[in-house]
C-alpha cells in the first residue's frame, strides 16, 4: 500500500490499484511460476496498476482542461484545479520525481529489490533501473543542496 500510496499520491487511487492487482493475482494465480519470486510478481502488478490510475488521472486532467478552455469559466477558475494538483505534488522531495524514477528509488530503498529484480517489475533492464535510480538520487541530492543553501542565507536572530 505504501508502494501505491507513494506513486499514485492519494489513497484512494493507491486502495483501487492494490485491489486491482489483488483480483489479478488471483484471476492469473494457476498462470503463476512457482519457481518466481511472489513478491516481485505482486509489485509488477501493483506497477503496473499504479500506472494505470496515473495516466487515467492525467487524461481526466486533460480532458478538465479541454472542458475549462471550452466553457466561460474565468482564467482563475480554469487554473485553480492545476493549482491544487500541483501544491500536493510538491509536499514532499519524492513527488518531484517522475513516478520511473520515484517506483525504482522505493522498490530499491525501501523494499530491498535489486536492480535485476526491479527490472523485472518495471518490464524494463536493469541498466535503465541504474540509470532511473542515479537520476532520482541526482535530483534529492540537488534539492537538498538547494535547502541547504536557503537555510545558510536566512540570517539567525
Amino acid at each position: 500500500m505504501s508502494f501505491a500510496l507513494s506513486l499514485v499520491k492519494n489513497r484512494p487511487d493507491a486502495e483501487d490499484a492494490c485491489q486491482e492487482m489483488l483480483m489479478q493475482m488471483i484471476r492469473h494465480w494457476e498462470d503463476f511460476d512457482g519457481n518466481k519470486n511472489l513478491k516481485s510478481w505482486a509489485f509488477t502488478i501493483l506497477y503496473r496498476k499504479c500506472l494505470d490510475q496515473l495516466k487515467k488521472k492525467r487524461r481526466f486532467l486533460n480532458f478538465f482542461q479541454k472542458v475549462a478552455l471550452e466553457s466561460e469559466y474565468s482564467v482563475r477558475e480554469k487554473t485553480e484545479p492545476e493549482s491544487l494538483i500541483q501544491t500536493a505534488l510538491s509536499e514532499s522531495i519524492l513527488s518531484r520525481l517522475k513516478p520511473k524514477e520515484r517506483a525504482c528509488l522505493l522498490l530499491w530503498a525501501k523494499e530491498g529489490f535489486s536492480s535485476e529484480e526491479i527490472s523485472r517489475v518495471m518490464g524494463c533492464r536493469p541498466g535503465t533501473v541504474r540509470v532511473h535510480l542515479y537520476q532520482a538520487r541526482k535530483k534529492i541530492k540537488a534539492m537538498m543542496e538547494r535547502g541547504n543553501e536557503k537555510k545558510a542565507d536566512v540570517p539567525s536572530g
